[in-house]
Parts: C-alpha cells; structure tokens; sequence
C-alpha cells in the first residue's frame, strides 16, 4: 500500500463543502420562515392561520361540506368556510348558540360594537345585536352568524363534528325562523334536516385531515405491547445470526460454491434430457431403464409430444444440449478460479475475524444518514410552507357552493366571497426544494463512499501485510477501522466527494423523469408511445446508476490501496477486472449468492421465532394481545434483512478488497502475489507447475 500519500480532488471536496454551506442556510432560512402548520390544518376564511390566542379551526356551515359529497361539486375542502376559536363551539343546553364572522372582519361584515376579546368572551355570539337584514342572512346561512346545531370534538386542532343535531338548538333555530317572518321560500331550511348528514360530515372532515389515526393507533399499540420481540427478533437476532452466517462461510464456503456449481449442471442435464423426451428422440423404454418401470410410467403422460410442436421441441433440446456441453466445459476450465475464489472468500472472512470491529462500522454512516434525514425532513416541511399564502382558484358558481352562501355575490371574488386559501410555491421555492432534494442525494452517497474507503482500506492493510493487521491492533480505541478513518477522511475526502456527485446527479436526472412521467400521466397524455419511451429512459438511466455505483466501489478500493486521486483509479480499477475477468467473475457470482443467501436466511429465521414468539398465550390473550401478529413479524423480517445486509456488504466490501488488492498484487510482481495471506497463497500454490516449484527451491535455497 502507499505510504506516500497526498490529498486528492481536493477542487471537489471544497465544491461538496460550498454547497453543503449554502444547503444548511436555506434550512435555516426555512425555519424561520416558514410555519407547518399551515400544511395541517389551514387558514381561516380571511388567510390567516389560526395562533395560539384563537388556536382551533372550526367550518361554519356544514352544509358547504355536505354538498363537497356530491358529484356535482367544484371546489374542495380549502374553500369551505372557517374561523378560529378558542375551543369548539357546544350546542345551547336550553337554547340556540351561534358562531359569527370576526368582529372586525376583512369583508366588513362583522360587528364593529364589540372587540375580539369580548367576541371570545361571549362565545363568538353578537347575533341578537344584528340588523333584522343581517339576521335574516344569518338564518340563510350567508352570516355573518351560523347556528351551532351539531356538538364538535376537538380533532387535530380542527372541530369535527360528531353525534345527533341538538333537538334543543333545532327547535329554536325554527322558532328564530317564525320571528323573523321567513317562509320556505325566503330562508334556507336545510339546517332544520342535518340529522342524516352527521355521518357523512363527521367522515369529510376525518379525511381531510389525512389521518386514518383508530388504525394507526392500534398499531402503535401493538408495537408497544410486542416492543420485547421487536428488540429481540428485529435487531438481537439478525446480529446473532449475521455473525453465524458469516461463520459458515469461513469453514464451509468451498462446500456451498461445489454444490451450486453441480447443481446449476445437474439442473442443465435434467432440462434438456427432459427436451428430448417432450421431442420423442428419447422414449419412455431408455428412461425407464435407469430410473424404474413406475416413475417411467409417470414420466411417459408428461413427456408424450404433440405433432404439433414436436419439431420446434426438438430443436431447442439440441441448443439445450450445446448450452449444456458449453456450461460444462466452462466448469472444467474454471474449477481453479472458483478455488482461487474460495479462497478470496475464506481470506475476507479472515480478515473480518481479525477485526470484529469492523463489523459494526457501517452502523456510524447509517446513524449519520438518520440524523443528516431527520434535518432534511424537518427543514424540508419548514421550507416547503414558507410560501406566501394566496387565495386558490375555484369555480364560483351562481346556485353552487361556495357561491351559493355568500351575501354579496356582484363581481366575484371579492372580500365576502371567494374561494380557499393555500399556500404557493413561486419560482424561487420550487428551486430551492430541488436545491434541498439534491443536497439529500448528495450527502446519503458521501457517507455511503466514506463507509467504502474506510472497509477499502482496512482490508487492503490486512492483506499488503500477509494476513494480519501487524501492530495496528491497538484495543478499541484505535482499531484498524479509526486509523484507517482517519487515513481516508484526512486525505481523499475530495475523492468521495467527487464518485458520490456522480452518482446524485444521476439520481437527481432520475427522479426528475419519474416526476415528468408522472405529469404527463396527470395530464392524460401518457399512450403507448411516451409509456414505451418513458420505460426505455427510466430502464437505461438506473442501469447506468447502477454501472457508476460499481466502477465508483471499485474505485474507492485502488483508492484505499494506492492513494491516487479519483479518475486515475477508476482507470486502474477497470483494468485490472478486464484483466482478470474470469476470476473476477467467479468471486463474484459466488459471493453474490452466498451473500444473498445470508441475507435471505437471516430475515426469514427472524420472522418464523417472531411468529412463534408472539403466537405464545402472552401475545394471543389478555393485557398484551397483539391485534395483528402479521405486521411485527414483517417488520422483524424487514429489520433483519437491513441489518443483515449492513453484516453481508461488510463481507463483500472486504471480497471485493482482498480480490482487487491480489490482481494488483500480482500485476505489480509479475503475476505471482507477493502479499498474499498464507491461506490463499496455500491454494495457489497448488496451481504451480513442477518447474515452478523446482524454481522457487532453488531461489530460496
């Protein structure tokens, strides 16, 4: 490995640091400005939010969410109107109560002979000291006042309406109606029927606030009542497990790569034996001579052709056959790159053995990637409803709501009638949330490059010194993991930097044509053309992600063992696997399914205890019944199959290590490793010629 180290792409480390400067401003500029609460629950009909003084929503008129039911409408919850109070308003215990527009509303139809403090005080309720036109309006449910007919419950700060219409408060909104000379034709009588509209009010309201919360609630009941499983199926048990995997493939990994080898071949002989008995070239006679008269039987019903398709079966039983010929000859002629590949495997498990720590490294980027993603949703939200509050856009429609309950319906919208308010996303905050996506994208693959060099170089050190970490075992304080940390923060940084935008900028371009697709689809303009089109471009945009992501891992390896800046190892690192391309292949193919094999086998031992766990009489009855057992167990297998995968891309960020760092090994000495640990160097020693071997005696003699 080289000593002799300088900072590399040193320009890109200062651009990550820019524009991570500016990233955390605009956050902070989001907390200040912006407010989330409008994103939950709203403004009032004036666009205000509602403050700590006026704290709750409540929507006036519940026939305008009634009428949101129907089929016919043209507007949506933001344009119902409402206003903030104290606390939701109750129905009149011995009479009616009322709700009325703002003292000093905006639309100039309010009461200017009280304050708002003495609104609140007396129940948001000046009815009785309104104008006979301004009750008659009032009663047309045009206001300034509104009947309170239905109790409300405090729901999220939003009133939601639940219960019977108040038979009290009905009764003398009738009797207020006769006092004030109305007839059917003249005031609205809808209010006097709201009995059968509870339901459906009380669920408009629900849905507007987004919150399937009874379920929710349940879960999160559950979850704390099955904590003890989730602890120990979810994230004891996949660390337990990992740790045994990982065993299994230091001693028995030669036993698996064997068996997947004959039965990929065994798999390839039986497919097209099969193709040959389908074509009729070999009869149920020959197949019942080596595997019996009964399964001969059984195998003539399933392999009887057709005339039909008998030719076509024919021929593809012979390029099964030439496949099959071709499959094992490339076994023979690679039996000694899957030893070499064994042997890569058992060294990298060496490796892991000789510094458990590192194991528990990839814990750091991910708790990093927690708390950099609890920042990004934070500010995220804050910066999102920072926009400027704007009235929307909704058809107002003469006989239709919202129109239809305003008082003053010439040269709409005006201040008493006009739709909802929300709030706007100009120019400059579109760009400033692709800004804040970006920098999300940026930061995740930086740690993710740090967490690669780190392994990189921790592993290459255990294999340039013959199979040990030599003196730099120093207890837990500065194990092989920190010092080859401080190594790779202190010099090529600049180098994670670089690999790690190449790959957020392709995520970035990858997620801008999910959302054009999603647009276009909006808009109904995806046919058969922009679809095709549209998958061919999402298809070669994450297979060229994927491309970059393994020229970037095997970058950080030749970084971590020479020291060079980024291009200038990727070249090195591209050549050497083209070099070496079968070998390569063999190590990988099998690491790639004996890895996945850890993994799978981790979660799903995970989910079967967890399933046996909770199906005890603890879990099943009583107290600390679990209502669905279903939701921890995936959940435990989701766990396990995370944390297993942070245990197994340890083990093959450290094959991917040691299989780079032998290539480089013997291209730097002439085709026979130097460096190699005496595991490896064992099964290539079983590899040399005669001449070879009579060589190597007389140098060493």
């Amino acid at each position: 490995m080289n000593r002799n180290r300088r900072c590399t792409d040193v320009l890109f480390l200062l651009l990550y640091v820019a524009f991570m400067v500016v990233f955390f401003i605009i956050g902070v500029v989001g907390f200040v400005g912006g407010d989330p609460r409008i994103l939950l629950y709203g403004t009032d009909y004036e666009g205000n939010l509602c403050t700590e003084d006026l704290p709750v929503r409540y929507w006036v008129n519940p026939l305008e969410i009634y009428e949101l039911t129907q089929a016919t409408h043209t507007y949506d919850m933001k344009d119902v109107k409402s206003i903030c109070l104290k606390d939701c308003p109750s129905t009149g215990a011995s009479g009616l109560n009322w709700v009325c527009n703002y003292p000093d509303s905006v639309d100039g139809r309010g009461y200017a002979g009280v304050t708002r403090a003495e609104w609140a005080a007396n129940n948001y309720d000046y009815y009785s000291q309104l104008s006979a036109d301004l009750k008659k309006d009032s009663l047309n449910n045009k206001g300034p006042c509104y009947p309170v007919l239905l109790p409300t419950v405090n729901n999220y700060e939003s009133c939601t309406y639940y219960g019977n219409s108040s038979l009290t408060a009905t009764t003398a909104l009738g009797a207020e109606h006769g006092s004030n000379g109305c007839t059917p034709s003249t005031c609205d009588y809808e209010l006097l029927a709201l009995g059968p509209m509870v339901a459906t009010l009380s669920s408009t309201v629900s849905d507007f606030l987004s919150t399937p919360m009874a379920t929710f609630e349940r879960y999160i009941d559950d979850f704390s009542q099955a904590w003890v499983v989730l602890l120990v199926m979810g994230f004891i048990a996949p660390v337990v497990l990992s740790f045994v995997w990982m065993g299994v493939l230091r001693y028995f990994t030669g036993l698996f790569a064997y068996l997947i080898i004959f039965m990929v071949n065994a798999m390839a002989i039986v497919c097209t034996l099969y193709l040959y008995m389908k074509a009729g070239v070999i009869g149920s006679d020959q197949v019942t001579a080596y595997v019996g008269t009964d399964m001969g039987e059984n195998l003539e019903g399933y392999t009887d052709p057709s005339e039909d398709n008998q030719e076509v079966i024919k021929y593809c039983a012979h390029v099964a056959l030439a496949i099959t010929i071709i499959l094992f000859l490339f076994t023979l002629l690679m039996l000694k790159r899957v030893r070499t590949a064994v042997a890569v495997i058992k060294v990298a498990t060496q490796a892991i053995g000789g510094a458990p720590s590192v194991v528990f490294f990839p814990l750091a980027p991910v708790f990093a990637s927690l708390l950099f993603g609890a920042w990004w949703i934070a500010a995220g939200i804050y910066i999102y409803s920072s926009g400027e509050i704007k009235q929307q856009t909704c058809t107002l429609e003469a006989g239709k709501s919202p129109m239809k309950y305003c008082a003053n319906q010439t040269a709409v919208p005006n201040a008493n009638c006009h739709c909802g308010y929300e709030s706007v996303m100009d120019e400059s905050l579109q760009y400033t949330l692709l800004y804040h996506l970006f920098g999300l994208l940026w930061t995740t693959q930086f740690f993710q490059a740090m967490s690669f060099l780190t392994l990189a170089s921790v592993f290459a050190t255990y294999y340039f010194r013959g199979g040990s970490y030599g003196g730099s075992i120093s207890g837990w304080i500065n194990t092989p993991v920190i010092q080859a940390f401080r190594k790779m923060s202190w010099y090529h940084t600049g180098s994670a930097a670089f690999g790690s935008l190449l790959v957020a900028i392709l995520q970035f371009i990858r997620i801008i044509v999910a959302y054009m697709v999603h647009q276009l689809k909006k808009a109904g303009k995806d046919n058969l053309l922009v679809k095709y089109a549209a998958c061919c471009v999402q298809y070669c945009l994450w297979y060229l992600q994927k491309i970059i992501e393994w020229i970037n891992r095997n970058t950080y390896i030749l970084i971590a063992i020479e020291g060079k800046s980024f291009c200038a190892s990727a070249y090195e690192a591209l050549s050497l696997i083209f070099s070496n391309l079968a070998t390569v292949g063999a190590v990988n193919v099998i690491g790639d399914v004996l890895l996945f094999l850890g993994k799978l086998s981790v979660s799903l031992t995970c989910g079967v205890l967890a399933f046996l766990y909770l199906d005890d009489d603890a879990y099943a009855t009583g107290d600390n019944k679990v209502s669905s057992p279903l939701l921890i167990v995936i959940f435990c297998i989701i766990f396990g199959f995370v944390i297993a995968g942070l245990f197994m891309s340890v083990v093959e960020m450290a094959i991917d290590t040691t299989l780079l760092s032998f290539c480089k090994d013997c291209k730097l000495h002439g085709g026979k490793p130097r460096y190699a640990p005496p595991l490896l160097e064992q099964v290539l020693g079983k590899f040399e010629t005669k001449a070879e071997k009579e060589a190597k005696k007389n140098t060493r003699a």
